[in-house]
């Protein structure tokens, strides 16, 4: 009954009064811009900046074994994303929808109405996000972060389980939260907009002479929403296809870190109430009260310690829960649900360079699903899932121009069979300013538990023989860059669905459904990327997505664009003092 996934798009007029006070010492402007880490470096540095995401370890971007794409603070600064949903909008190959409740993710061909994120593993700082319950990402309004605090999102396509295992399906996406030295001070931002829309926000940040590195964030959203009329509800029974006040949403944000040499501590918390107007799993239509509300949060601490001159350590532990409650009317009579999920996760990843020319990352990753709890007025569910995965890679310097990169990850799961992933890349610089990368990788998706137990009595029927779903890629990358001015990234992949789990009728109950898994399908793809930045400040970033998704019986898949372009321009006005984007 729970419906896919959101996000606002609360349109917050430009009236947006961001009055961001520095409470902290006057500095000069060439010490402000020294503090802009990634988000105004010309290109031959942003190819040097650190990316986690493609591997379990740091490394450059020019140097990652896939197609990684950067969105900056910068970026989202001077074209006004609102929401992680704006963001990924803007990104090469990815898209979005919007049911007036939740966010929906799409990407590589796939974006199944319904499917919360699309297969798409998201992050925040490496630690993974998505619930235990749906598999849900959170790129709207009930996302833990304010764009605000966000100093850069990275995005990896194709399979990523080698790395990251369960999830990590058609691609990774990294949230990189700013650090405390980047706000250097007290900020506080006020803003309204269309349909009763406020907002306001509350940020501290600040390196201190100690080396403690502190950021503190909350802030707050209310909005009223639309009035809004759908024609295939217009009859006097109906309101005559009006839904008055049933689009209002609120959320609360908190957010913390605290780092000083080898560690870090962080925390997020969110909670958002979302009415809904569109009565959603045909509930009555503008009838009080509608709304699903969701909270999230996690705790997260990391250390990372040189045991030796060739063997280095990072240790992580997390912990995250997350709440879900909704009201509807059916036939006059209120319906209540509600689901808990709870998990913690640790993680230990070793970097040996015993060997000349070898970078050997190893380790473990364990899962505790330990409370998935889905609860309606036909019956409750309660499963717990634990998960231990073992990972090895080797990237090896076959000769100064020519690496490769192998490696596997074992993962074994309480619930469904083991499976082994691996990947096999070459990286071959054709000049120091071009680079070709050839890769082959898999991936795997457990089923969720929505999908495997959920039962509300008649019209969604769980299915506990489900398997877990796989996917196979091919991909050819080319990069290209022009010094500081220019970069181009072009990749060519073709990939493979096993196992596909997809809600079908279920022929012993008229208009029940239930998941089941299915023959897989095929996508071959092109993606083109293209950045320019002049000297006048003036930036361009465009894309080109090409994707044939055909299902198991050869038809073009549901919700999947054959042609996806990007365009994203940015230029100073009136000497610099005004960005318009």
């Amino acid at each position: 009954m729970r419906p896919a996934k959101r996000q606002y798009k609360t349109l917050v007029i430009a009236l947006g009064l961001s009055i961001l006070p520095t409470m902290a010492q006057a500095e000069s402007p060439q010490a402000e811009a020294d503090r802009d880490d990634i988000t105004a470096l010309p290109f031959e540095e942003l190819l040097k900046v650190e990316v986690i995401s493609a591997s379990r370890i740091a490394r450059q971007v020019s140097d990652s074994p896939s197609a990684v794409s950067i969105v900056t603070a910068k970026d989202i600064h001077d074209f006004g994303y609102r929401s992680l949903a704006d963001i990924l909008n803007s990104m090469r190959g990815l898209y979005t929808s919007y049911d007036r409740i939740y966010d929906y993710l799409g990407g590589r061909g796939y974006g199944r109405p319904g499917d919360y994120s699309g297969r798409i593993l998201l992050l925040i700082d490496g630690v993974q996000a998505n619930d235990n319950l749906y598999n849900q990402s959170f790129l709207g309004t009930d996302g833990i972060l304010d764009t605000s605090l966000i100093d850069r999102v990275e995005y990896v396509s194709g399979p990523g389980s080698v790395s990251y295992g369960n999830n990590a399906y058609f691609g990774i996406i990294n949230v990189i939260t700013k650090k405390g030295g980047d706000i250097n001070g007290a900020q506080v931002a006020a803003g309204v907009g269309s349909y009763g829309s406020r907002e306001a926000r509350l940020t501290y940040g600040k390196r201190l002479d100690n080396g403690v590195d502190i950021l503190l964030s909350g802030s707050g959203l209310n909005s009223t929403g639309q009035n809004l009329y759908f024609p295939e509800f217009d009859s006097p029974a109906t309101n005559n296809g009006n839904a008055n006040h049933l689009d209002g949403q609120h959320n609360r944000r908190l957010f913390g870190k605290i780092q000083r040499d080898e560690w870090q501590l962080e925390a997020g918390f969110v909670n958002r109430l979302k009415n809904f107007p569109t009565a959603a799993y045909n509930a009555d239509f503008n009838a009080a009260p509608s709304y699903y509300e969701d909270e999230s949060k996690f705790l997260s601490a990391k250390h990372h310690s040189n045991l030796s001159d060739q063997l280095k350590m990072s240790l992580q532990a997390s912990y995250g829960d997350y709440l879900y409650h909704s009201a509807s009317v059916f036939g006059s009579s209120l319906y209540l649900e509600g689901s808990i999920g709870r998990w913690w996760n640790a993680n230990a990843t070793f970097v040996g360079t015993w060997f000349t020319g070898q970078t050997l990352v190893f380790g473990a990753d364990f899962r505790n699903d330990y409370q998935r709890k889905a609860s309606t007025p036909a019956a409750v569910s309660n499963n717990d899932m634990q998960t231990l995965g073992l990972f090895i890679q080797d990237e090896i310097v076959l000769r100064p121009d020519l690496k490769a990169n192998v490696g596997g990850r074992y993962d074994l799961n309480t619930e469904n069979p083991s499976h082994f992933s691996p990947r096999i890349a070459l990286m071959y610089n054709v000049q120091p300013d071009t680079s070709l990368r050839l890769s082959y990788s898999s991936a795997f998706r457990l089923p969720n538990a929505f999908e495997k137990y959920y039962d509300d009595g008649g019209t969604t029927i769980p299915n506990r023989e489900l398997k877990h779903e796989s996917v196979r890629s091919i991909e050819l990358v080319a990069e290209k860059n022009w010094g500081s001015k220019a970069h181009l990234l072009a990749t060519i992949y073709h990939q493979r669905t096993d196992n596909f789990i997809s809600s079908v009728p279920y022929a012993a109950i008229p208009g029940a459904t239930q998941a089941i898994n299915i023959a897989g399908g095929e996508t071959t793809g092109a993606e083109f990327e293209y950045e320019r930045h002049w000297e006048s400040g003036i930036r361009l970033r465009t894309s080109y997505a090409f994707q044939d998704s055909q299902d198991a019986n050869g038809q073009w898949s549901v919700n999947s664009p054959r042609h996806l372009g990007k365009f994203n321009l940015s230029t100073p006005l009136l000497s610099h003092s005004i960005r318009a984007g």
